[in-house]
């Protein structure tokens, strides 16, 4: 209700649109705000991964906080926001000070939220709460009750492996960090994904303890998002996120336009296509066995790097060995073995 009632202020001039994903996320946010999560043994951490557009920064980056402190009655809590680029870490920010500082929002909680000061990249209140929104490339010092961590990649660099390591390497080291409290307070992560070793991969592989919310754009029934507090309500394969926004039309005219990839980890949320990306599934056939007298070769592509502890997400490449079987111009993949060692 609350962002329902509050739109105006963010938007005058554009209608509001509600989806079930805002419910989903909005339980989530209120299952950290009211203990939900630590009551049920889980720790206050959640991970978001949804489309882009989807509302994510409002909700969370602004409407969450301004929430919390006025019908919430939690003036108190401390906020410490980061993204990618320092200039849209500070524009949040300013949109939540408006927000709070909007006629609507005063006229109903003006009398437990009175900002002290006028800054966009912090400011706080009477009570002691306040709001510091920092790039995440400088998330080493301050400490809050709620981080949050609004797409700590940028499209551009994610593909280097260099910077890439960079990021996450600093959410294993610095984020653990940042938080008043090491089990009361929350951290929030919410992004697109964007490769298969980013922050969220991290999170996947390495079994940190984060509810994941995973919403693809389209529907995958054997992905489909379950945690304690909620679940993604869809029942096929392909049913769409949000039709209202994104209807068939304009998902097949995005498909046509972006990459396999991209569309893969942007808006299914999956680094890897599921069809394959260079090599096409549906390609393949499975046969009971190849025929006498094929010819045999096994390749290998040799990680150059030695082997490194198997819980290292960011540790060497995989050394990968295939054989593969000819027969008549036919191929036959018999056998494949991939790991992390040395040559």
């Amino acid at each position: 209700g609350f962002v329902r009632e509050g739109w105006h202020v963010m938007h005058p001039a554009t209608p509001y649109e509600h989806n079930w994903h805002i419910d989903l996320i909005c339980e989530h946010l209120e299952a950290i705000t009211f203990g939900t999560l630590l009551a049920r043994g889980l720790p206050n951490r959640v991970l978001f991964n949804v489309p882009p557009g989807s509302l994510k920064s409002f909700l969370i980056d602004v409407f969450w906080q301004s929430w919390e402190w006025g019908p919430c009655n939690m003036p108190h809590t401390q906020w410490l926001t980061s993204t990618y680029r320092e200039d849209y870490a500070v524009r949040d920010s300013r949109r939540t000070r408006d927000l709070i500082t909007s006629e609507w929002y005063q006229q109903l909680w003006g009398d437990r939220v009175k900002l002290l000061g006028d800054g966009e990249r912090r400011f706080e209140n009477e009570q002691r709460g306040f709001r510091w929104a920092v790039p995440f490339g400088s998330l080493t010092s301050g400490r809050a009750d709620r981080l949050i961590i609004d797409d700590p990649h940028s499209v551009d660099t994610a593909e280097s492996d260099t910077d890439r390591a960079t990021i996450t390497r600093r959410f294993r080291e610095s984020v653990p960090h940042r938080v008043n409290d090491p089990k009361a307070s929350a951290i929030v992560v919410i992004m697109q994904r964007l490769h298969g070793i980013d922050v969220s991969g991290v999170i996947e592989q390495l079994r940190l303890p984060y509810v994941r919310v995973v919403i693809p754009m389209e529907f995958e029934v054997d992905r489909r998002c379950s945690t304690p507090i909620g679940r993604d309500p869809r029942t096929y394969d392909g049913e769409l996120f949000f039709p209202e926004r994104w209807s068939r039309e304009v998902v097949e005219r995005m498909k046509g336009e972006m990459t396999a990839y991209a569309w893969a980890s942007q808006m299914q949320q999956r680094p890897t296509p599921r069809e394959g990306g260079e090599f096409q599934r549906g390609w393949f056939d499975i046969v009971p066995g190849v025929p006498a007298g094929a010819r045999r070769i096994r390749g290998w592509d040799l990680a150059a790097t030695k082997a490194a502890n198997p819980s290292s997400v960011s540790g060497p490449a995989y050394t990968v060995g295939v054989k593969i079987a000819e027969h008549q111009g036919t191929f036959y993949v018999e056998d494949v073995v991939r790991l992390r060692a040395s040559p």
